[in-house]
């Protein structure tokens, strides 16, 4: 009898144990088409779960845990949110359905960007500071939302940093150029149906593929297995950069074949841009391929590209915008010649041939990207990916060229009233008169200039037919880029994951320019128009091993070089997970070696401009770590630092690298510290996050080139060393869930980015083997220009059952304008009382005026059958049509003091 007790004593606790846990389950679908969703977070109290590749999740829980709401959510899904009853008995949830946002897959999220117009400094070449990632779809973040969207009218950036300060993966490697560290997402633009599976995480967090920038980590996957199952196609009609967009879609999923595909193209154009003398016609295409080995291997193939020609606008002076404005009011309106209503609106890289218009300045690219990647299932908690890429291809830019000829660009200065003005007065008022009587002198004449071209009397040497004295020369910066990672996950025990990888990249650029077209004459010739009769014979070649070459449309001339980069990395990293913290440290060290092969022998220094030059070579570290601390679990405290050494880029080491090898004297290694700490709320009314940063730039190197004018006719480069930044701020987001339908969000970005030193400059010629020392220059305290210090934005959605609208205001402070080192030494201000007004006006940083825009942006959802839909959408950026927000500007580099004092000039 006691045996007996015994036994059913064991056998009750045995079923009252197994009653103290319960099982939830279900199974989520995409609303629109009866298709599992993949990786939905699944979150009850504080446990989480994703969902399988069936879209099925299962979580366990012991009786009385708290389980009283379950939240679902998923980029570009709404979040779904209701209440549980929990019984202590099993509970199956069936299948759930997520509706898709509405925002997000209707449009691509490009169309609701506001147009932006880049200046001569960023289209001079490859060198788009695309400050964010906006052409896709943001993270899941409020903030990182309004950077990409709302706030790139001013072109915000995030924190002040430029592009090369985010780390980028796709697929598995690093794709940031090399040569400049910039990421250029023009390379798949119209791509957005297949580019959504994007992961942002800003600042120092922890990455799963590398130690990240100090400004953050991206991460895009493009494999085929990962698309959503779709077929999808859409029309776009719009007034800014282009006006129509075409985009296809189709995506298998994974078959049960262990097979999956997704193809997507697009085209984009507009015969006349939204400012006068632009167009646009760009393609995109895209395929990927995968194919599932077995259980624990996934092979994907993919390659994109995005072919685009672009005829670009161009600033000019403010001087040049107060005369189009004067002609508007004049008897033969400028308006009435080019469809212009304001000053600001001029573009002069434009004209006229043959009744035709005709842009100077038109930008051709196409630089396709193929990637090979490997997923291997080391084990259920060990994971190994291997991942190739090769991008090669061309970008190049056109522009006028002259020999022996009067400069023939409307606003070049010597054309303008100003530079009359040391003449006096009168001569002056008598160049504007005549502007203002005929505004067709303020575009370029293509008629003109072929007419010259066929009719002047120049000859070289024994040359047949006609020496063109203009032509259109295309500047080309091709490159081949090869890049290779791998990287290994390990889960080692329930509270440590491990992720460790190494890196190999190498980059050939490949720098030249070509005759594009010869205006209606013959031929061009491979000599220095900036030659000085006094300098040695040999200055006049640019190839002394092809001296007085003739050369033809498609010919290489003036120069031809390739800048090279190898790089190399390790990175390792641990991740704690606890029941109330979580930290994570990561270090990682490299090594780049940059050097230039030149494949001309420039005339002005033949030793030392042809082969291979000197390779330098930079050992570089970091470390960094990161705190967690769950207060519950909807508020969360974290801080992060980390400090770190880069090797500068290859755009930044030499002197004049189109004619020579020479390395900027003093280079060395940047060095950046920052730190970063704030609070995380993610509760059932909204989310919110605040976030104060510090960070400190050091050593940096930074070249500009530009044409000098004056006694010395040719290019130089102002160069800046030990230049030193400091960027701090604050950053404030919420989004506040009204009910259902209704959200209100709010965004404020609050910093301080500044100069903290003076550093030092110097001054070459293109032409001479020597420095002039600038000594120091004089910008400590200087705001850093180029973004914002200070934006705003609020926005109201409402997001019902088959429509949405969203109204958003934006605000825009502390907009600073790039300057002119020259007018910041000791020199430019000799002699000048400081803060009196003459003073000031050459020495104090130039501040635009603050900014405000409200956006518009709707649509709505049609079922017109099974599982086919009908999207509608509109956009309107800029409501009540600012006319006055400035989203970039720049000093003249060169300075004249004696001009600035005659004519303010």
């Amino acid at each position: 009898m006691k045996q007996f007790f015994t036994l059913m004593s064991l056998l009750l606790l045995g079923f009252q144990a197994g009653a103290q846990q319960w099982t939830l389950s279900g199974t989520v679908q995409d609303a629109r088409n009866n298709a599992p969703i993949v990786g939905v977070k699944v979150t009850v109290h504080e446990k989480t779960a994703q969902t399988d590749s069936d879209g099925h999740f299962q979580m366990r829980f012991d009786a009385g845990e708290p389980a009283q709401s379950i939240t679902l959510s998923m980029d570009g899904f709404y979040e779904a949110e209701f209440e549980l009853k929990p019984t202590g008995k099993d509970l199956d949830l069936g299948v759930i359905f997520m509706a898709a946002s509405q925002k997000s897959e209707v449009s691509a999220n490009e169309d609701r960007i506001p147009i932006v117009v880049l200046d001569n400094v960023e289209l001079e070449g490859n060198n788009f500071d695309e400050n964010v990632s906006g052409v896709l779809s943001a993270s899941n973040d409020v903030f990182l939302e309004a950077a990409a969207f709302n706030l790139s009218a001013a072109r915000f950036r995030i924190r002040g940093y430029d592009s090369e300060n985010m780390e980028t993966w796709f697929n598995g490697v690093p794709i940031n150029e090399l040569e400049s560290g910039r990421i250029f997402w023009s390379q798949w633009g119209g791509l957005n149906d297949v580019m959504r599976n994007r992961d942002t995480d800003l600042g120092l967090t922890a990455g799963s593929f590398g130690f990240g920038g100090v400004s953050g980590l991206t991460t895009i996957d493009t494999r085929a297995s990962e698309q959503r199952a779709q077929k999808k196609f859409s029309y776009y009609f719009g007034n800014r950069a282009y006006r129509h967009r075409l985009m296809g879609t189709y995506s298998t999923g994974m078959t049960r074949k262990g097979w999956a595909v997704s193809v997507s193209g697009s085209r984009r154009w507009a015969e006349r841009g939204y400012l006068p003398g632009t167009f646009y016609d760009a393609w995109s295409y895209f395929l990927s391929v995968d194919r599932k080995i077995g259980k624990n291997h996934l092979l994907n193939l993919t390659a994109f590209g995005a072919p685009s020609k672009r005829g670009r606008p161009g600033s000019s002076t403010q001087e040049v915008y107060d005369l189009v404005d004067k002609t508007l009011e004049g008897e033969k309106s400028y308006f009435d010649f080019f469809d212009v209503k304001e000053g600001k609106y001029y573009n002069p890289n434009w004209g006229w041939q043959n009744g035709k218009v005709r842009n100077s300045r038109v930008a051709n690219s196409h630089q396709p990207i193929v990637l090979l990647r490997h997923d291997w299932d080391i084990s259920e908690n060990s994971t190994l990916t291997t991942a190739a890429s090769y991008q090669f291809g061309r970008f190049g830019n056109t522009r006028l060229d002259w020999f022996n000829a009067p400069d023939p660009r409307p606003d070049y200065y010597r054309n303008l009233p100003s530079y009359y003005a040391l003449q006096g007065a009168e001569i002056a008022q008598k160049i504007e008169a005549d502007i203002l009587a005929d505004p067709s002198v303020l575009q370029l004449n293509f008629d003109r200039m072929i007419a010259a071209n066929q009719s002047n009397p120049y000859k070289f040497k024994d040359t047949p037919g006609q020496w063109s004295q203009y032509i259109l020369e295309e500047q080309r910066f091709d490159s081949k880029e090869f890049n290779f990672s791998t990287n290994y996950e390990g889960i080692l025990t329930d509270f440590l994951t491990f992720n460790m990888g190494m890196t190999y990249q190498f980059y050939n650029g490949h720098n030249f320019k070509t005759v594009h077209d010869l205006l209606g004459g013959d031929y061009y010739v491979n000599i220095n128009k900036f030659y000085d009769p006094a300098d040695p014979a040999e200055g006049l070649q640019f190839d002394l091993n092809n001296p007085d070459r003739v050369v033809r449309e498609g010919d290489v001339f003036g120069y031809d070089y390739e800048p090279k980069t190898w790089k190399s990395g390790l990175w390792a990293q641990a991740r704690f997970e606890f029941k109330k913290i979580d930290a994570f440290v990561s270090t990682t060290t490299s090594r780049t070696r940059i050097w230039r092969k030149g494949n001309f022998r420039n005339g002005f220094f033949p030793d030392n401009s042809f082969g291979d030059s000197e390779k330098r070579n930079f050992f570089n570290y970091g470390i960094k770590g990161g705190l967690t601390y769950k207060l519950s679990n909807q508020y969360y405290l974290y801080g992060n630092t980390s400090f770190r050494t880069r090797a500068p880029f290859a755009r930044n080491v030499f002197v004049a690298p189109r004619t020579r090898h020479g390395f900027i004297p003093g280079l060395t290694s940047e060095k950046i510290t920052s730190s970063e700490g704030g609070l995380i709320i993610n509760a059932p009314w909204g989310k919110a996050r605040a976030t104060a940063y510090y960070t400190r730039f050091a050593d940096q190197t930074d070249v500009t080139q530009f044409f000098v004018r004056g006694i010395v006719t040719d290019f130089g480069s102002y160069i800046l060393t030990n230049v030193e930044k400091v960027h701090t701020g604050v950053e404030l987001a919420a989004e506040i869930k009204i009910n259902a339908a209704l959200r209100l969000s709010g965004v404020a970005a609050l910093g301080k980015y500044v100069f903290t030193d003076n550093p030092r400059g110097l001054f070459s010629i293109d032409s001479e083997d020597s420095f002039e020392d600038l000594g120091t220059i004089f910008v400590k305290n200087f705001r850093v220009p180029g973004t914002p210090q200070n934006a705003f934005s609020a926005s109201v959605n409402y997001n019902g059952k088959f429509w949405f609208a969203e109204v958003t205001a934006n605000y825009f402070q502390n907009f600073y304008i790039d300057f002119s080192p020259e007018r910041r030494t000791q020199n430019a201000a000799y002699g000048l009382e400081e803060n009196a007004p003459f003073y000031n006006e050459i020495v104090q940083q130039s501040k635009a005026p603050n900014g405000l825009t409200v956006d518009l942006f709707g649509g709505k959802s049609f079922k017109v059958g099974h599982r086919k839909f009908i999207y509608l959408t509109i956009g309107i950026s800029n409501i009540l049509n600012n006319r006055n927000i400035v989203s970039g500007g720049f000093e003249q580099l060169s300075f004249d003091r004696a001009s600035w004092e005659q004519g303010g000039q």
